[in-house]
């Protein structure tokens, strides 16, 4: 079985031709060279750092990071240096840390992956996000954090309503749909089976579970960036008894 391997990021893939798509930086078969030749005319040397973005997990090769990640439009800040070895912690590795270094380690913090959804004038937008936690039983309370550029936000602002549908292992797909367009370009919902939620916002049918609260403006957070909403919980009912999808297990899948 021949190897091949993509000119722009290195990766590797092993059949008789190259994949229609590299799955680590998108790039066609035209970019992919047999491993073992010598010259190819349209060959570019592979760069020998690797970049990947903290939010989105895009990867970029050069020997600096991009100044915008052309997926999520994260900035530069967001990337950390794959290829960085780890080290063993001692009191040189701790002199030696620094804002880089806690991106990486940041990387590993446990995320889910919901799709929040709001309502806003009888028009529907929701969006994917890794930042939806529980802060206290009583009230049941939650907080959501979400970018200030998104349709979402502006429509919870607005509304001051949300939902949140936590997805199962196999709607990998819906966190493409929902993280990686605009409602303001397309309409997210169409050929999505959702039903209406008591305060109005859109539920995905398919999800595990799903809670439906309300914003209280007062507690809310400016943190810059995004503002993290705090609301309390409405409604909400488990769907189907399964382990939720989470921000790990979508990274290691959505490649396959």
């Amino acid at each position: 079985m021949s190897k091949w391997r993509c000119n722009v990021c290195g990766y590797v893939y092993e059949g008789e031709k190259p994949p229609a798509e590299c799955p680590i930086c998108g790039v066609g078969p035209e970019e992919f060279s047999s491993v073992g030749e010598t010259t190819v005319a349209t060959a570019r040397p592979i760069p020998a750092k690797r970049w990947k973005c903290t939010v989105c997990d895009y990867v970029h090769v050069g020997e600096t990071p991009p100044d915008v990640c052309p997926l999520c439009g994260a900035g530069s800040d967001a990337f950390v240096l794959l290829s960085d070895d780890a080290q063993s912690l001692t009191a040189e590795a701790i002199a030696a840390a620094g804002l880089g270094t806690a991106r990486s380690a940041l990387n590993k913090v446990s995320y889910g992956l919901y799709i929040i959804t709001s309502v806003n004038a009888g028009q529907l937008n929701g969006q994917c996000c890794n930042t939806a936690f529980q802060l206290t039983d009583q009230p049941t309370r939650l907080a959501v954090c979400l970018n200030k550029e998104n349709l979402t936000h502006e429509y919870i602002m607005a509304s001051a309503v949300f939902a949140i549908s936590m997805l199962s292992t196999n709607q990998l797909d819906m966190v493409r749909h929902f993280g990686y367009q605009s409602g303001r370009n397309v309409n997210k919902f169409k050929d999505i089976e959702y039903i209406a939620g008591k305060n109005g916002c859109p539920i995905l049918k398919n999800g595990v579970a799903y809670v439906e609260g309300t914003i209280l403006p007062e507690k809310s957070v400016d943190v810059g960036t995004h503002t993290l909403f705090i609301g309390d919980v409405t409604a909400g009912r488990m769907i189907v008894d399964e382990d939720p999808l989470t921000y790990h297990l979508y990274r290691e899948n959505r490649a396959k």
